[in-house]
């Protein structure tokens, strides 16, 4: 099938497989017909990624069973015939027509990146990798190593029949039509609260959110996680008003999806459950939504579980971990948690910075990690005088709507988060930045409807829309170039890729009974041939480096199967040296220099004026005998 054709089905099955919860929990017919689209798309995407899961276990992941689901998804979608009609659309005056246009611009701007190969280091790494890797195998494999494989990877699944029945194509135009449809529900919760214009801003301020652009038209899984998001706070602000228990069931479902695709979500879930307990049936409500949570969000726990004894490995594997692990130690567990939450978490966890981190992170007054490239833009900053204000004035209105309910799961979730998360990586927080800006939104409109303060909050919201429409259009420029020049997958990739050319070299080179160690995360996807990855997340390969015993690495590598090496090299005055254990093996003789490549270093977002060169090496690791050679010999072989 085409790519189109793909994408497609694939959208019609998240349609047709959310409109039957909904038929089935009996709420679509209490729902306006955007509403009953919008929402039904956001849980029938939550239902393919789980659905995709028990397939992939038992051994069924190939085109003819991924077709029959996509195609008995997308049958489900005949109960869109909904008993409403869609309102027609307000005329547009002059503002709404050039949001209108600016929209257009953005969707041209996704779409070339949509269109271009897959570039992101992170889904290259794991997101695309993962599910690439599935398919080879023909099932779901457990992979050892935390961050990038033992992880809940609800999101991923949704990836797999794109890639299977579309190729890569298919896949990076279903990441930007999953991107885009977080958007889309975005306005549609806007819309009862704000005027169309508003609204068309508070999406275009929303898709050009630098952490937006940054995982939106990517297999990056926040901008996919804010949809979960949405259909949960939008469920659980219909519980509390109604008191029917079906839109607490709704709202467990959104936020054990959200479990199912991040740890982090593992903190929404139980926020929702305490906002669930400020009204009248809180008992029913909470157990109902507990219950959705589990079923929705079980698998990738019970996975990891099985395979390592901590269902959320490694956070606790000091105390549910297996002992008879030898890719994953106790010892090595300490040091992976002291490195990892050392760098991951840069700021004080106390009150003070609990206020101070929003603006530490827009203004930069703080090294908060990944802000100035991929954090949550100045919107809120801008607005956010008038939204106090407006607090403030309409404070007695406060608990009539649902605005309360959406605030309340934003300022929990983040108050949580920034206390007990395992990172303090901005991007985190997308998935309740939609919440946050319809919050402030109608806040600061509602304060300034009678004119005064009208023109500072105007100049606001269009100095923002400037800023990340010029943001946007830089990071646009590298597709848009793709696309004009006619640029072929390999030139697009040997331009975004650290040494992408030598990819060639080691698929033509080497074979299946080779296997190649390699620190470049985001070079994976691009292999054929059997490839350890070495970092600090196993601990099969010792790379700590402190561990100086060359016979124990050795002897690691050759247990894993290791028989070359893809290493960059570090230049210093007196030598070229390697990761300081592997460094070893080259002072010792072991390894055999055969390809060297040199190139730049590619930026992971906007460009750069200027990227230092590397030089990145394929070598041949000896047999065992270079341990014992004397260092003349050595030098010969070298």
């Amino acid at each position: 099938m085409t790519a189109l054709v793909v994408v497609l089905l694939e959208f019609l099955c998240c349609l047709g497989l959310g409109v039957a919860v909904l038929r089935m929990l009996k709420i679509d017919a209490d729902m306006e017909a955007s509403e009953h689209w919008a929402i039904a798309f956001a849980v029938g995407f939550g239902i393919l990624g789980w659905t995709v899961f028990p397939l992939g276990v038992a051994g069924y992941l190939s085109e003819g069973p991924l077709t029959v689901l996509l195609s008995a998804g997308a049958l489900a979608a005949v109960l869109l015939r909904h008993k409403g009609r869609f309102d027609a659309p307000p005329r547009l005056d002059t503002v709404g027509r050039a949001l209108m246009v600016l929209l257009g611009v953005v969707l041209v701007f996704d779409l070339a990146e949509g269109l271009a190969p897959a570039a992101d280091a992170d889904t290259l790494a794991y997101h695309f990798n993962l599910p690439k890797r599935f398919l080879e195998a023909g099932r779901i494999e457990f992979v050892p190593q935390p961050l990038e494989g033992a992880v809940p990877l609800l999101v991923q699944m949704t990836y797999v029949p794109a890639l299977a029945l579309g190729g890569e194509r298919a896949l990076t135009l279903w990441t930007m039509t999953s991107g885009w449809a977080a958007a889309v529900l975005l306005f549609i919760l806007c819309r009862p609260h704000l005027g169309l214009n508003w609204c068309l801003a508070v999406t275009l301020v929303f898709l050009t959110t630098p952490a937006v652009l940054y995982g939106g038209g990517s297999g990056q899984l926040e901008t996919r996680i804010a949809l979960f998001v949405m259909v949960a706070a939008w469920a659980t602000a219909r519980a509390i008003e109604t008191g029917n228990i079906r839109y607490a069931v709704l709202a467990g479902l959104g936020a054990g999806f959200y479990a199912g695709a991040k740890y982090i979500g593992l903190l929404f879930a139980p926020v929702g459950g305490v906002v669930l307990l400020f009204q009248r049936r809180w008992l029913a409500h909470a157990a109902m939504f507990g219950a959705a949570v589990l079923a929705a969000g079980f698998q990738w726990y019970a996975w990891n579980g099985i395979h390592t004894g901590d269902p959320v490995f490694p956070m606790l594997f000091q105390w549910l971990g297996q002992e008879d692990l030898t890719w994953w130690t106790k010892a090595h567990d300490l040091v992976f948690k002291e490195k990892y939450f050392g760098n991951e978490n840069p700021l004080p966890r106390t009150l003070p910075w609990l206020v101070l981190f929003p603006f530490s992170v827009t203004l930069g007054f703080a090294e908060a990690i990944d802000y100035p490239r991929v954090g949550l833009g100045p919107y809120g900053l801008l607005v956010l005088p008038f939204a106090a204000l407006g607090l403030w004035r309409f404070r007695g209105r406060i608990r009539r709507g649902p605005l309360l309910t959406y605030a309340s799961l934003a300022i929990l979730f983040y108050s949580l988060w920034f206390f007990a998360g395992g990172s303090q990586r901005v991007r985190h927080l997308m998935p309740v930045l939609p919440l946050m800006l319809i919050c402030v939104t109608v806040a600061a409109e509602r304060v300034t409807a009678g004119g005064k303060y009208r023109g500072p909050l105007l100049a606001a919201v269009a100095a923002t829309i400037f800023l990340q429409m010029g943001g946007h259009g830089l990071f646009a420029l590298n597709y848009l170039k793709f696309l004009a020049r006619g640029e072929d997958r390999d030139s697009f990739l040997a331009r975004n890729i650290d040494i992408y050319e030598s990819a060639a070299w080691i698929n033509a080179n080497l074979t299946a009974t080779d296997r190649l160690f390699m620190t470049h995360r985001a070079f994976r996807y691009f292999l054929d041939v059997p490839v350890f990855f070495g970092s600090i997340t196993q601990a099969s390969v010792e790379l700590r480096p402190r561990k100086t015993d060359v016979r124990k690495v050795y002897r690691q590598l050759r247990s894993v199967g290791v028989t070359h090496l893809l290493l960059s090299r570090v230049e210093s005055p007196n030598a070229s040296t390697y990761l300081p254990p592997i460094n070893l093996l080259g002072q010792a003789g072991c390894l055999i220099r055969m390809k060297s490549f040199t190139g730049r270093s590619h930026p992971r977002t906007l460009p750069t004026w200027a990227s230092a060169l590397k030089t990145t090496d394929v070598l041949k690791l000896r047999d065992w005998s270079c341990l014992n050679e004397r260092p003349a010999v050595r030098e010969r072989q070298r």
